[in-house]
C-alpha cells in the first residue's frame, strides 16, 4: 500500500513540475510575441512617415 502512495505521489509531482515549466513557457512567448508586435508596429509607422515624407518631396519638387 505504502508503495502504491509513494508511486501516486511521484506521478503527482511530475505532472506538477510539467504544467510549472509550460506556464513558464507560455508567460515568456507571451512577454517576446509582445515586444515583438510593438516593435513591429514602431517599424511600420516609420516606414508610412518616411513614405509619406518622400511623397510630400517629390510633389513640391515636381510643383515647384
Amino acid at each position: 500500500m505504502k508503495r502504491k502512495a509513494q508511486g501516486a505521489i511521484e506521478y503527482l509531482f511530475m505532472i506538477a513540475a510539467a504544467l510549472i515549466i509550460v506556464a513558464v513557457v507560455i508567460r515568456y512567448l507571451r512577454s517576446t510575441g509582445s515586444s515583438a508586435g510593438t516593435q513591429a508596429e514602431q517599424t511600420v509607422s516609420d516606414i508610412g512617415s518616411q513614405i509619406s515624407s518622400a511623397i510630400s518631396s517629390e510633389i513640391s519638387n515636381a510643383t515647384g
